[in-house]
């Protein structure tokens, strides 16, 4: 009988690109992310995507090409290109190990949940044909031994590619008044953070792309605590990115 886990997943995608409003067909959705799973090979069963929508509206994803890496002798796959731009650097192809094609004319849930979005890939609920099922099924990850941040782990990577246009654009979330890196309490006005879908693990910058800091909870309509102090004391109306509005349950066989 095998052994089953979960590992969730937040790629980042650069204020740029989310500033830059529309992330279209062949642009990079997001560059390598390095995430911990338990020490050797595993079966990817499937996975669950979720998609944070903007201004608590429905958000509807098109299709993206999941590619997944692993280190080589330590070192990590290098750069495909910058977020929202062509793949236009080399290196990191001996480190891919697999490749996921998301195809959300199959997958998508529709406006039901009025914010977001979330697909299910690679299960008998995925709405996808056999042939889909079996495609996702059959992927085995394997990361370079010892490569995790914890012993007992191995690192493995994620990169995706937009294979239609993606907008999240920009937020009419801003910063409010009376932000210090002494304390974690982020103010917010314009938009009602718990409208917006972020949520606790979400990493949240400004528009100059400081660091302000990752969710811990979502405190009011304009309050929110970040897990340390402020990363940086923006200055009120700056607009706020969530830059992990993508997150990916990923579902493994042992």
């Amino acid at each position: 009988m095998g052994k089953y886990f979960t590992v969730e997943v937040k790629p980042t995608i650069s204020v740029a690109a989310l500033a830059a409003g529309n992330i279209t067909n062949t642009k990079i959705l997001c560059d390598w992310h390095g995430f911990d799973v338990p020490k050797g090979s595993s079966r990817l069963l499937g996975m669950t995507i979720r998609y944070t929508g903007k201004n608590g509206v429905y958000y509807a994803p098109t299709d993206i090409e999941i590619f997944w890496a692993k280190s080589i002798r330590g070192n990590a796959p290098g750069t495909m290109g910058g977020d929202n731009d062509i793949v236009d650097t080399h290196g990191w192809f001996p480190n891919i190990i697999g490749k996921t094609y998301v195809d959300a004319s199959k997958n998508i849930n529709d406006a039901d949940l009025i914010m977001g979005s979330i697909m299910t890939v690679g299960s008998a609920s995925s709405g996808g044909t056999a042939d889909d099922e079996l495609n996702y099924n059959s992927l085995i990850l394997t990361g370079e031994p010892d490569s995790g941040d914890n012993v007992g782990y191995d690192k493995l990577y994620v990169g995706i590619l937009a294979k239609g246009t993606h907008n999240w654009g920009a937020s009419t979330m801003e910063c409010g008044t009376g932000l210090a890196t002494t304390s974690p309490v982020l103010a917010v006005t314009d938009l009602d953070p718990r409208l917006s879908g972020i949520g606790p693990g979400d990493v949240l910058r400004d528009e100059d792309n400081n660091l302000l800091g990752t969710v811990k909870t979502v405190d009011s309509a304009t309050q929110m605590t970040m897990e340390n102090n402020l990363g940086n004391a923006s200055a009120a109306g700056k607009l706020v990115y969530n830059t992990s509005p993508i997150t990916l349950i990923l579902s493994f066989e042992k």
